[in-house]
């Protein structure tokens, strides 16, 4: 009956269009921040798209409709607004995407160096041995790095102004043009300033700073590279007579696959035949391979060990727990902060700002200060050149690559980068009990038999009714049927109540298991006042107590631990040493909440909580002005996750869990709380002194290039080092130590 519950929904058509889906595209073209702003706007024209949101340091756009996808007509947006786009698909191939971004910036790169050699070596010997190249000589150097180097640039300009917006492109573009055009009077012997100079250093320092930018876009993507890398390429299918070796691509749900010792598991799915140990690291990130048996189920991407594997595929393609993990760190990369939105909207209106000030530094020069038209003019190409807000564009996106790849490298996958921001501001700190600080795995301590009856054959009973349901107590029964190796007879007619027992007919008889409240509902059932006393004396010490019931008397009582993680206290005192209040939230009775707490060392403990309870005791400290993260791992810690204004899910957890965290704790292992956060903390202050660098440097330059004479090569030279900088502080994160 769970069963049928559980998959209902799922298979009711009435459903799928409610539920938002999503896509995400590969753009082409884009070259700045205020790139991926315009673009952003034109996908959200499309009819259906709820949200759309573009990186332009992955160079991917994220977009979620209401309904399935237009695939066609986000496309055409995409190319109204000057650029292509294709459907992304995350394989080992897409890193030649930035292999050929880093190939044509290089060799661009290479020829603007030895083009301007000449002109840094007149720069930089003036104060020892002054020389000057001749107008000619400057001509002929600064022509190629113009039209070749600057072609990037010069096109996204261009484009930009066919769909009447201006970009940070149009920035360089316009500084070194202004430079170069008006240097060429300087052939026919006219007496005016060359920036012959100045428009090859512009080009140069800025491709500079774009080549850093990939080979920082491909550092940060190299997590997913090392994810999609683990995929075999080859599977050994079963058929009738003989085996057949295909691509993973063609392996459908029901096939009988082959792995031998030593291969990658190339789909989900469950053991027919063979025993050994699988290395599921990728998954749990516990060193020790895991004991599998048949029934067991397998991953893909997991290391078979030393003995030969037949298995049925479960899940094959995008629908595997490693084709999950990809997807979520590729939604984490491409979604945004609040500080990055923020900073996108002050980019957008940053530019024309700029193009203004250019102007009216021109005309104050000329018209306010009397000084010729060439004064004005070398003010106005240091301001655009000063001026391009590449580090404000690079700021955010590149430090939150780098740090969600820094996370999934290390088990911790952070599913929406709000998280980042989010973690810098929490109050208080709220765990369930069972699964996330203990063990999850009761463990049957004791069994009190009442009235003489036979212990084994309680035991078999309390099985077969245990035997149709996934509660944790259950495990705890059947784990003592397997070390005793008894032989379990079948229940029939089981009905459970949540949270509470379930009751069923074993053999003939009548059985009944559950809560002490529950047995008491049951009809004629009275506990006598020596088991009300001993159930008091179990709890009193912090065990969990269940009564059993045969044929209207209560037969035994179960008494079961689930003991916390050997690391939850210091989890716990590390968390407070970082300023944190740490609550308890169980739906466990009062006393052996109060025990388990009392053994982990947490601030507050609240009992008896169902998942209405937690999502409401959420809310209550929210409306208090505190801000808190949950740390949970089961189905009924889903609404509180998702209200919380930080969720952590266990990735030993459930499905519903981990879609309703922020953050999904791939290992399992509760210091990874603890490092999840010091890590989150640490992008998140990288992002805000990006932010500052880049703000700083503009408030700063800016003045300076109006009402000094800031020379454009300098210029091109500080506004390039902006951008290396932010990039060089973002990278700072792959050092973090935990």
């Amino acid at each position: 009956m769970q069963q049928n519950t559980v998959e209902t929904p799922l298979q009711a058509p009435t459903q799928e269009p409610k539920e938002p889906q999503s896509v995400i595209l590969a753009v082409e073209g884009m070259t700045c921040a205020s790139c991926a702003a315009r673009i952003e706007r034109k996908l959200k024209t499309v009819p259906g798209v709820k949200n759309a949101a573009v990186n332009f340091a992955s160079q991917k756009a994220y977009v979620q409709t209401e309904a399935s996808p237009n695939v066609p007509a986000l496309e055409a947006a995409v190319e109204k607004a000057g650029y292509s786009a294709k459907p992304y698909s995350p394989q080992p191939q897409a890193a030649r995407l930035y292999e050929a971004d880093q190939h044509q910036m290089g060799w661009r790169l290479v020829l603007a160096g030895l083009l301007v050699l000449p002109f840094l070596a007149e720069h930089l010997l003036m104060a020892f041995k002054p020389f000057t190249l001749s107008p000619l000589v400057q001509f002929f150097l600064a022509t190629p790095v113009f039209f070749v180097v600057g072609w990037p640039f010069h096109k996204a300009a261009l484009k930009g102004l066919r769909y009447g917006e201006v970009t940070m492109d149009s920035l360089i573009s316009l500084g070194s043009s202004a430079a170069y055009f008006c240097s060429l009077p300087a052939l026919a012997r006219y007496p005016v300033e060359t920036y012959f100079d100045a428009s090859g250093l512009i080009l140069f320092f800025v491709t500079l700073g774009r080549y850093l930018e990939i080979l920082s876009k491909r550092r940060a993507n190299r997590a997913l590279e090392l994810l999609m890398n683990l995929r075999p390429r080859i599977a050994h299918v079963l058929k009738e007579t003989h085996q057949v070796d295909l691509p993973v691509e063609m392996v459908v749900v029901g096939d009988n696959l082959s792995v031998r010792p030593g291969e990658a598991i190339p789909v989900d799915g469950y053991i027919l035949e063979g025993k050994g140990r699988v290395d599921e690291s990728l998954l749990t990130g516990e060193p020790m391979p895991v004991e599998k048996r048949p029934g067991d189920k397998v991953f893909a991407g997991t290391l078979n060990g030393t003995t030969t594997l037949n298995l049925k595929a479960r899940e094959v393609g995008e629908q595997t727990a490693l084709a999950g993990i990809i997807r979520l760190v590729e939604e984490a990369q491409g979604s945004k902060a609040p500080v990055q939105k923020t900073a996108d909207k002050v980019a957008a209106v940053f530019v024309p700002v700029v193009l203004g000030l250019a102007l009216a530094t021109v005309l104050g020069w000329v018209f306010a200060a009397g000084r010729p038209w060439g004064t004005g003019l070398s003010h106005a190409i240091a301001v655009l050149v000063i001026a391009c807000p590449c580090a404000l564009g690079l700021a955010t996106p590149i430090a939150l690559m780098v740090g969600i790849g820094v996370a999934a490298k290390r088990s911790i996958l952070i599913r929406r980068a709000e998280a980042l921001e989010k973690s810098s501001r929490v109050d208080v700190m709220v765990f369930d009990k069972t699964g996330t600080l203990t063990e999850g795995k009761p463990r049957l301590v004791d069994m009190m038999i009442l009235d003489g009856l036979e212990e084994a054959k309680l035991l078999r009973y309390a099985a077969a009714l245990e035997m149709g349901t996934n509660h944790p107590l259950a495990s705890a029964i059947l784990k003592e049927i397997m070390v005793l190796d008894m032989v379990v007879p079948s229940a029939e007619r089981v009905v459970e109540t949540p949270g509470a027992g379930l009751q069923g007919m074993v053999e003939g008889h009548q059985v009944a298991i559950g809560t002490k409240a529950f047995i008491e509902s049951l009809e004629g059932i009275v506990p006598s006042p020596q088991v009300r006393a001993n159930i008091e004396a179990y709890r009193q010490g912090g065990q969990t107590v269940s009564l059993m019931a045969l044929d209207g008397r209560i037969s035994a009582i179960l008494v079961m631990e689930d003991p916390p993680h050997a690391d939850s206290r210091d989890v716990i005192q590390k968390l407070r040493g970082l300023g944190l209040k740490v609550h308890l939230l169980t739906g466990d009775g009062e006393v052996v909440a109060q025990k388990v707490g009392e053994r982990v060392g947490v601030d507050l403990v609240k009992a008896g909580m169902d998942p209405g309870g937690k999502l409401d005791y959420i809310r209550g400290l929210q409306r208090q002005g505190l801000r808190v993260a949950m740390v949970g791992d089961g189905y009924n810690d889903a609404a509180a996750l998702s209200a919380a204004d930080l969720g952590i899910a266990m990735g030993s957890g459930t499905d519903a869990a981990k879609e309703a965290g922020d953050m999904v704790l791939v290992q399992g292992g509760l210091p990874k709380v603890i490092e999840a956060l010091q890590l989150s903390r640490a992008t998140f202050q990288i992002i805000r002194q990006n932010l500052f660098w880049a703000f700083a440097y503009n408030l700063v330059a800016l003045p300076l290039a109006v009402f000094f004479q800031v020379p454009p090569a300098l210029a091109a030279l500080a506004m390039s080092l902006s951008s290396v900088t932010v990039i060089l502080n973002a990278l700072r994160l792959y050092r973090l130590k935990t």
